[in-house]
């Protein structure tokens, strides 16, 4: 799936509701959701160039661990 938009489900249907399971999961455990990426650089920046799968989560383990973050010891 890299580089493809996400399919979206019509609203209501059990596709739908298993993608919104899905991403409820991964919110609670602070998984990057690339799909949810894809949808929204489609609709909020069509212009801008879209990061590859594997560049998103390296950004996305950088961002979580990197030594930009603030450590206790």
């Amino acid at each position: 799936m890299s580089g493809e938009a996400p399919t979206r489900a019509a609203p209501g249907s059990w596709r739908s509701r298993l993608q919104a399971i899905r991403q409820g999961g991964r919110q609670m455990f602070g998984i990057p959701d690339f799909d949810r990426y894809l949808a929204h650089m489609r609709d909020r920046h069509p212009g801008a160039a879209v990061l590859s799968e594997r560049e998103f989560h390296a950004m996305a383990i950088d961002r979580r661990y990197g030594a930009a973050r603030p450590r206790c010891c």
